[in-house]
C-alpha cells in the first residue's frame, strides 16, 4: 500500500526492537546478528493476495539457500533438503503488511499492532487453481470465507508475538499454531477482533 511510509518504518521499527530487546531480556544479544530480517517492500506486490504473496515467498525460498550456500561448494539445494534447512521457520513462514496491518499501527489498543503470518506450503482444500485468480468475494478476503473452522493459511500476529512464534515453529507445526482470523489468538476474543474499528458505525 502506497502512501503509509510512517505505519509501515513503524512497524519495521517496532519488529527490530521488539527482536533486540527479547534477545537482551534472555542473554542472547550474541545471536542478534544472525537474525536477517529480509524485507521486500516491492511496488509490484502492492495489493497481492495471499495467494500471489505466497507464490513469490516460494520462489524466492531456493533462490535464498542458493545464495547461503558456501562458495565454490559441489552441494546444491537438493542435497541440504533433506537436512530439513528448507523447513525452519525462516524458509515457511513470511510475514505480510497490508492496509489493516498499516491501520493497525493507529489502533495499538488490545495487543497492539499486527502483521499477517503465511504459511509456505499451505494448499487450500476448498479453491482450485481457476478460483484463486478470480480473487475471494466481498466480505470475505485472502481465502476467509463463511467455514468458521477453515485453515486459510494465514494468521494475524502481533509483532509482540514474533520472537515466541518464531521460537515455537521450531518444534510446533502450523495447525498446533493456528488462530482463524480475524482472531489474533486462542481466546477469541471479539472484542480483539483485528479491524474492529472498520465495524464501528458512527452515528
Amino acid at each position: 500500500m502506497e502512501g503509509n511510509d510512517a505505519a509501515w518504518t513503524s512497524i519495521l521499527e517496532q519488529l527490530q526492537s521488539h527482536i533486540r530487546e527479547t534477545l537482551e531480556d534472555e542473554k542472547c544479544q550474541d545471536l542478534l546478528p544472525f537474525h536477517d530480517l529480509h524485507f521486500i517492500d516491492d511496488k509490484s506486490l502492492y495489493g497481492a493476495s495471499i495467494d500471489e504473496v505466497r507464490a513469490h515467498f516460494q520462489s524466492w525460498v531456493p533462490k535464498n539457500l542458493k545464495a547461503r550456500l558456501r562458495p565454490n561448494t559441489k552441494c546444491t539445494v537438493s542435497d541440504v533438503s533433506h537436512l530439513s534447512v528448507d523447513s525452519t521457520p525462516r524458509y515457511n513462514y513470511c510475514l505480510v503488511v497490508d492496509e489493516i496491518c498499516l491501520e493497525s499501527v493507529s489502533h495499538p489498543e488490545g495487543l497492539g499492532p499486527v502483521v499477517k503470518l503465511v504459511c509456505r506450503e499451505w494448499e487450500s482444500p476448498w479453491r482450485s487453481p481457476e478460483e484463486k485468480l478470480q480473487g475471494v468475494q466481498a466480505p470475505f478476503h485472502d481465502g476467509v470465507t463463511e467455514y468458521d473452522e477453515e485453515d486459510v493459511g494465514w494468521m494475524y500476529m502481533p509483532l509482540l508475538f514474533y520472537m515466541d512464534k518464531y521460537e515455537n515453529f521450531h518444534d510446533w507445526g502450523w495447525s498446533d499454531m493456528y488462530v482463524r482470523p480475524p482472531f489474533i489468538d486462542l481466546s477469541e476474543n471479539e472484542s480483539n477482533l483485528e479491524g474492529l474499528w472498520r465495524r464501528k458505525v458512527v452515528n
